[in-house]
């Protein structure tokens, strides 16, 4: 076992050589760990799979908003009342137009509702939650 020491230490010493090689070559190391990190952190793979989630159940909350005769079809009818129904409840005074503060009015709602610790100011969780449900009514429907 003595003879074959020196070896191994030879053959991890050119492995350790060859990977600093490739290594420099490609950029650095740390840029390198990064990038695969990014890749495949779970956090990240968990915002995925919840991005993916949200706009499939957004989607559906939509269709479902329009087609008012479920029977799996939106015409042009059902499209532009469901969009009157959306301006109507902006549209506060009901004078047929929306002024800045009844548009404004749904984007504070939206952060009043996301400021869980109501101190003014949205952490990364809140904004999150802000961000998912972004202009919807009490449905989830946007409007």
């Amino acid at each position: 076992m003595k003879n074959k020491l020196p070896f191994i230490i030879s053959g991890v010493a050119i492995l350790i050589a060859v990977g600093v090689f490739f290594v420099s070559r490609s950029g650095r190391a740390s840029d390198l760990i990064s990038e695969s990190m990014k890749s495949a952190s779970p956090v990240r793979i968990y915002a995925q799979k919840a991005k993916e989630s949200y706009l499939a159940d957004k989607s559906k909350r939509h269709f479902e908003h329009y087609d008012l005769d479920h029977d799996q079809k939106v015409s042009r009818d059902e499209y532009l009342a469901g969009r009157r129904r959306s301006f109507k409840r902006l549209d506060k005074n009901q004078d047929g137009v929306l002024n800045f503060d009844e548009y404004a009015a749904s984007a504070m709602n939206r952060f009043d509702q996301a400021d869980h610790n109501h101190d003014g100011f949205l952490n990364m969780e809140d904004f999150a939650v802000i961000d998912n449900h972004k202009g919807q009514d009490e449905k989830g429907v946007e409007p």
